[in-house]
């Protein structure tokens, strides 16, 4: 098997400093999990965000800025296994660019676990990690960038794993952080896509990927773009099997105006020639896709942060159809303050619902950035808004206290941990506990994710290093649409 390593800048190793549980819980070679090893009842054919195929979807947390051999900001991931219970701390495994098979080494600032994402690149029917690390440095190139897969397997990942970069790395680019998965040519292997200063790259699934040194990428400008590109998500916006890359871009000062674009997929990969092109009153949008109406077609939803953007851009769907994206529509309950964050069925009845993160919600004392979600269940019409909850920290049912700074919802995923059907919640709360960083998981129930069966979780609760870590920057879990 090939091995592969990132050309970058070595710093002297020395035993890790500054965490508060000493990180030897970290996968040792050859699998290494930690805790009890969890047997699955039956044989399950394999699932979304499945790493291990034991039938449960399991969840990734970045910890960018996480100390790992006395780097600060080094960053590790923390990979938690779904059980019939949900997502559970007693099995588990850390990942760093200091295990076995890891390519690179921990540097200080290479914010490993800067973005995490979840498919099945390979096609072999396990789930694999995809991470970001924002910070990495190629060669003299300061701040570039890279992406790094490990690879699924039976027991969970073990020690294959590639990473690639910009084949032109740009200093202080970030290549990685924004980054998401689809199957654009639906051969049964996810590709991946980077967005990146004022192009989208994208290296194709392929059943030898992890024996490729450095995968072919391909590059294009998204639509209304040239001068910067925003979030991307994958779709499958006109219902014909392929997963679209939907985009937002700007071709000039973000402050004037944006495009949100709809590049199809194809036999071939994704085309250049998009389906959809449609004007925004900013660059800076959040871009959320899933079937909100349950036609089989995936709908986008955006929003803005900027205050003095038009009130019904703060939450505006866009619904799939066989052309493309259908004309906007308003959100028609009171404006949100947050993002949108993700599209999922939370409830099991074929809408997916929209969870919009109130990152500056004040807590009981009025102090800001505690954090809060609202919760807008679809149905066939769009969003209702009428049914519109928010669930903090202190809501009933839910594990936890909500403090200010806590920043719960900076980070969100959706995935089905105990495989019951219907999507549970991850939640990173970075700034918990002077920073250290926490994540919640809040299952979803017949009505919805309730906070009946939430679990609050730490590093500290896996072995993994704590100190101002930030553990829950980035949560990656995959569910079906």
């Amino acid at each position: 098997m090939a091995r592969h390593v990132m050309a970058c800048t070595a710093l002297a190793t020395v035993v890790a400093a500054g965490a508060l549980v000493a990180p030897a819980a970290f996968a040792a070679p050859g699998g290494g999990t930690t805790g009890a090893v969890h047997t699955p009842r039956k044989a399950a054919a394999p699932k979304p965000g499945d790493v291990d195929r034991d039938g449960f979807g399991d969840l990734a947390v970045g910890a960018p800025e996480g100390t790992v051999k006395g780097h600060a900001k080094a960053g590790y991931v923390s990979l938690v296994y779904g059980t019939a219970q949900g997502v559970r701390v007693s099995r588990h495994k850390g990942i760093t660019q200091d295990t076995a098979g890891i390519p690179g080494v921990p540097e200080a600032g290479d914010r490993f676990g800067s973005s995490v994402a979840m498919g099945d690149v390979d096609g072999d029917g396990y789930t694999d990690l995809v991470i970001g690390s924002g910070g990495e440095s190629i060669g003299t190139v300061a701040g570039a960038g890279a992406v790094t897969i490990v690879f699924g397997a039976k027991g969970g990942p073990g020690t294959d794993a590639i990473a690639f970069h910009n084949p032109k790395p740009i200093a202080r680019e970030g290549f990685g952080d924004r980054l998401t998965v689809g199957d654009f040519d639906h051969d049964g292997r996810d590709d991946i896509a980077i967005s990146a200063r004022t192009k989208v790259h994208v290296v194709r699934g392929a059943s030898n990927l992890r024996d490729i040194d450095e995968p072919k990428m391909t590059s294009f400008t998204p639509p209304g773009g040239g001068a910067g590109t925003g979030p991307i998500a994958a779709g499958d916006i006109n219902g014909d099997g392929y997963a679209d890359l939907v985009t937002e871009a700007s071709f000039d000062d973000p402050a004037d105006e944006g495009t949100l674009g709809v590049l199809p997929g194809s036999a071939t990969g994704l085309k250049t020639k998009p389906i959809s092109q449609i004007g925004l009153p900013f660059a800076g949008y959040s871009v959320v896709t899933g079937d909100v109406t349950g036609d089989g077609r995936d709908d986008v939803v955006v929003d803005t942060t900027y205050s003095d953007g038009p009130d019904e851009f703060l939450l505006r769907m866009f619904p799939g159809t066989a052309s493309g994206l259908g004309k906007g529509v308003p959100y028609g309950g009171a404006v949100e303050p947050g993002r949108a964050g993700v599209l999922a069925d939370t409830d099991g009845d074929g809408h997916a619902d929209l969870v919009v993160p109130v990152v500056g919600e004040a807590d009981s004392d009025g102090i800001q950035n505690a954090g809060a979600l609202t919760v807008i269940p679809g149905k066939s019409t769009g969003l209702d808004a009428a049914r519109a909850r928010k669930l903090t920290l202190d809501s009933p049912g839910v594990m936890g206290v909500m403090e200010g700074n806590d920043l719960f919802g900076l980070s969100l995923a959706a995935g089905d941990f105990n495989a019951d059907g219907r999507a549970d919640l991850a939640v990173g709360a970075p700034g918990k506990y002077l920073a250290t960083g926490a994540v919640s998981v809040i299952p979803g129930s017949a009505s919805g994710p309730t906070g009946v069966g939430s679990i609050l979780f730490t590093p500290e609760s896996l072995g993994h290093p704590t100190m101002k870590a930030r553990f829950g920057s980035a949560v990656g879990a995959t569910t079906t649409r």
